[in-house]
């Protein structure tokens, strides 16, 4: 025991070092977004440090400050707050005729006089009204518990790199310490190297968090990175609201290998530093879900690698488009939500030139109008 206590007492509580200077939108630059993870990981500590062996297989010299878990389904509803007619200590419908309204009513009146009376007199004594738990306070402890949801199997991530801790508060005895890359770099070097990898037998999804306020990056890597194109995704409707991404996922990848073959070898097809990526036309899929049950909502979007796969699937008969007894509705993609990208912007018009458009201009307004005259004796001609 005394072994055990010296050890503690030498490693301590891990130290964060965070810029005073460090906003929430910096902080989200250096936060990346995990989606698809098997519940599991939430549960068991080794699955979330084989998580960050994951992440971490490309970028060796990165650090990671923190994960927190979202989209989290629990067994019991935590967003659900006591109703009017619990607080109001209202009567039950099926007892009303044993229990009136007016003395239940009369009951509470003369409760809450006494109470008030009672307050002046005992101020610090313990307090016998009932209090109830927020929605988070619910979700916190659902979450220590592991009382997560039997049939859903799917959590989202947000994980947070660290800064390097500055060598100045570091003993000079000491040596030097090895060194940290730089955590937005490594939270966009995540993306590129994770998006569409294969973690646990299924394909996660990796973003950037602060993707809209990226630093020093043009325009091209910042496409890289988020990876959202509209022209190549399609809106699928009514799904069924127990469907599974991995489901989803290989429905629409075996309808385009029927129709174009198997996908053309590229570097998607690599494996380097643990990182596998799938061979695959389905890049992305997105079920979108409830906030509260994370049950899906019925629809969902499927992203694929190239626009003649979103011709593909829009061409097909409705019979072939079947997923888990239902017909699928599947459009093409406009617009996708959380992006900024949209197929209206390409289809603008293009401005004119400046005197062509103000002398078009002129000449609509120097242009009169000719209102046509009535002929006042053609009633009497007709007549």
């Amino acid at each position: 025991t005394v072994t055990k206590a010296k050890k503690a007492s030498r490693s301590g509580p891990k130290v964060k070092y965070v810029p005073a200077d460090e906003t929430s939108e910096l902080r989200d630059q250096r936060t990346i977004f995990v989606g698809n993870i098997a519940v599991d990981v939430a549960q068991k500590k080794p699955l979330l440090r084989q998580l960050h062996r994951h992440i971490l297989s490309q970028i060796p010299t990165a650090k990671i400050e923190s994960t927190r878990f979202r989209s989290v389904p629990f067994q019991a509803p935590t967003s659900k707050l006591p109703d009017d007619d619990t607080l109001k200590g209202k009567a039950d419908p099926k007892n009303a005729s044993t229990t009136p309204k007016s003395a239940r009513q009369r009951d509470i009146d003369r409760t809450s006089t006494w109470r008030l009376s009672q307050k002046d007199k005992d101020e610090e004594g313990p307090s016998d009204e009932k209090k109830y738990l927020n929605p988070s306070q619910k979700k916190k402890i659902a979450f220590i518990n592991h009382e997560f949801h039997s049939e859903a199997d799917t959590v989202n991530a947000y994980i947070v790199f660290a800064h390097p801790v500055p060598a100045e508060n570091r003993p000079k005895n000491l040596p030097p310490p090895p060194p940290v890359l730089d955590p937005y770099e490594a939270a966009r070097q995540a993306v590129r190297a994770c998006d569409g990898s294969t973690f646990m037998d299924r394909v996660i999804r990796v973003d950037l968090v602060g993707r809209k306020v990226l630093p020093k990056l043009d325009e091209e890597a910042d496409v890289d990175i988020v990876g959202a194109d509209p022209k190549s995704t399609v809106f699928v409707g009514n799904l069924d609201f127990a469907s599974k991404e991995e489901d989803l996922r290989a429905f629409f990848e075996g309808i385009v290998t029927s129709e174009r073959g198997t996908p053309p070898a590229g570097e998607r097809d690599a494996e380097a530093g643990g990182i596998k990526k799938a061979n695959s036309w389905v890049v992305r899929v997105r079920i979108v879900r409830d906030k509260d049950t994370q049950l899906g909502k019925g629809f969902a979007y499927v992203q694929f690698i190239d626009h003649a796969c979103v011709d593909e699937v829009v061409a097909l008969e409705p019979i072939k488009l079947k997923f888990a007894k239902r017909k699928l509705r599947v459009q093409r993609c406009r617009t996708l939500p959380g992006s900024s990208f949209s197929t209206r912007q390409v289809t603008a018009s293009k401005p004119k030139d400046k005197a062509t458009s103000n002398s078009s201009t002129a000449a609509k307004r120097s242009t009169p109008i000719v209102v046509p005259k009535g002929d006042p004796s053609l009633g009497e001609k007709l007549a």
